[in-house]
């Protein structure tokens, strides 16, 4: 089992523009690394909570899982 840990040289944080408004935000993870991509177009505030919304999912693990809407539900939870 992949190992996913959360460190300062793993992980990046990017403003993405041109994302729709309704998108808020993704992570993507590669061998390891994970970058979370943000929305510019948002409120400061908005970008923290997605910000810590996408760090649930690589704690989670949630690249494991299949079912996106599920994932969604449970890391809103």
């Amino acid at each position: 089992m992949k190992k996913y840990r959360l460190t300062n040289d793993n992980c990046r944080y990017v403003y993405l523009p041109g994302i729709p408004p309704k998108i808020k935000g993704f992570v993507m993870e590669e061998d390891g690394y994970y970058t979370v991509v943000l929305n510019p177009a948002l409120s400061a505030d908005t970008n923290k909570k997605t910000k810590l919304h996408e760090i649930k999912h690589i704690l989670r693990r949630d690249f494991d899982k299949l079912d996106c809407d599920r994932v969604e539900s449970e890391a809103r939870a």
